[in-house]
């Protein structure tokens, strides 16, 4: 059976929860940026909660700035802008839901002024973003712009539609200035304090392209912060196989995830925005401290245990965590080491998290992959292993397993099986991979703070590992080394 609005009883009688609400009333409050499949299983399943329960009555406009998969699209607005998300608990329970809250579609490569036009309405409250930290275009090692990036410089330059979202927000912000018109701007991104380096970057493009407004925007524009958390893979035929074969589902668009989900936001809003404390997520003074834990324990982890898995032979996510030793690694030291750099959690308890975190990694069903878990390695591991590497030996800490775990992301590079590589995708792959054999240059290429680098004891502990997984392997040296 497809789905449609029309649809929406027959699937209601067979079983499958479906929207509640009547889609037809929803107002136009809300515009997204990065119609990924994070954000069709994260904020859209939380704005859908708060609209079955008669909590809000507004949908989401979804944009796109890149090209996006014609396929996917027609399927969309074929289902009426609907799809389903089927959540998946790690014993094997299963949620299969239809979402309805978007109202419409645009691809700003086919439809700048639709785009345009959304971003500056007057009925826009709140705009939201999952556009990948490399979507900002953003140097975290300077803290700016990189103006070096050929669409800024085309933003900066050009009189016509801009190319990217720092551009689009930034001439939405300029249309709005002209009525006083302020908006909630929130990135949903796994970037550290992504409201503060969101608007670090429209000010920063503001004051060359649209200076008259800047003042404005520092007074009238909330950025919040956010963490973000819900284990999402990407679509593959099997899942829309089993919607078929186990329900009767006919989907071209449809997300699985895990159970958990959770959503931490900063209390800074300009505008009125949906409750979504009421569908559970958290509204705090401070996310720090819980982006840190997030950042630092699980996708940290996700980082530690891919590279060792991989090379072990292991290629689902569930099966390296399965494996005893790797477990052993992350679980029993690679997390505790970890857990001591982090602040306090309100309300968390480390321990607890970090078992559930194991869990849910070690959920079958969710069919991730390790090599999703090892791309763009280089931007992963410089906010979650580096920086709390580098506040533990400032601190005194011995950091020992965290080492080994760079030692083994270095070792990844060098390691060949049957003649061959490992597969490698991050933006400073060939850099890397050149220097590899160098563990020093490997690891300033890499980002790793100078004075860790002058450190003697940090290299020579690298060497000392990479010696051993050359001689021993991977699984041993971990082994010998717990």
């Amino acid at each position: 059976m497809i789905i449609s609005d029309e649809t929406l009883p027959l699937l209601k009688d067979k079983g499958i929860k479906v929207p509640s609400y009547d889609r037809k009333t929803l107002k136009p409050s809300l515009v997204h940026i990065g119609l990924g499949h994070f954000h069709r299983s994260h904020f859209l399943a939380y704005l859908d909660d708060l609209l079955n329960a008669g909590l809000y009555d507004g949908g989401v406009f979804e944009v796109d700035m890149i090209p996006s998969d014609r396929n996917f699209i027609n399927a969309l607005r074929k289902q009426d802008y609907m799809y389903s998300v089927l959540a998946i608990a790690p014993d094997g329970k299963e949620d299969l839901r239809i979402n309805g809250p978007i109202l419409g579609y645009a691809n700003h490569s086919d439809d700048p002024g639709i785009v345009a036009r959304v971003l500056a309405s007057p009925d826009t409250e709140l705009i939201t973003l999952t556009i990948t930290e490399k979507g900002y275009c953003y140097r975290d090692d300077i803290g700016s712009i990189d103006w070096d990036n050929p669409q800024i410089k085309h933003d900066l330059g050009a009189s016509g539609p801009p190319m990217t979202a720092v551009g689009c927000l930034s001439a939405a912000l300029a249309e709005r200035y002209r009525n006083n018109d302020p908006v909630t701007i929130m990135s949903c991104d796994n970037v550290p304090e992504n409201g503060r380096m969101l608007r670090s970057c429209i000010l920063q493009f503001c004051s060359r392209k649209y200076p008259a407004i800047v003042k404005w925007v520092e007074e009238s524009i909330a950025f919040p912060c956010t963490m973000v958390d819900r284990i999402t893979p990407g679509t593959g035929i099997d899942d829309i196989n089993k919607l078929m074969n186990e329900y009767d589902l006919e989907d071209g668009c449809p997300v699985h995830c895990e159970s958990f989900r959770q959503w931490v936001i900063e209390d800074s809003f300009c505008t009125p925005v949906p409750d979504f404390r009421k569908s559970g997520a958290l509204i705090v003074k401070d996310v720090r401290p819980y982006e840190l834990m997030k950042i630092r324990l699980l996708n940290g982890s996700h980082s530690a245990l891919s590279y060792p898995s991989y090379m072990i032979g292991h290629r689902m996510v569930h099966e390296g965590i399965g494996d005893p030793v790797i477990r052993k690694l992350i679980r029993g030291f690679y997390m505790e080491e970890i857990a001591e750099t982090l602040p306090a959690v309100p309300d968390v308890d480390i321990p607890s998290y970090e078992d559930e975190l194991i869990a849910r990694f070690s959920n079958p069903y969710i069919a991730d992959t390790i090599l999703r878990l090892a791309s763009d390695g280089s931007k992963k591991i410089s906010n979650a292993i580096f920086r709390p590497l580098e506040e533990g030996l400032s601190k005194g800490l011995p950091m020992k397993h965290a080492i080994l775990v760079l030692a083994i992301w270095n070792y990844y590079y060098i390691y060949r099986e049957d003649g061959m590589p490992m597969p490698i995708d991050d933006p400073k792959g060939d850099e890397l991979l050149s220097a590899a054999g160098d563990s020093s240059l490997f690891f300033r290429i890499a980002g790793l703070a100078d004075w860790v680098l002058d450190k003697s004891i940090f290299i020579g502990q690298v060497d000392e590992y990479l010696s051993e997984l050359k001689t021993k392997g991977v699984k041993r040296t971990i082994e010998e080394t717990l």
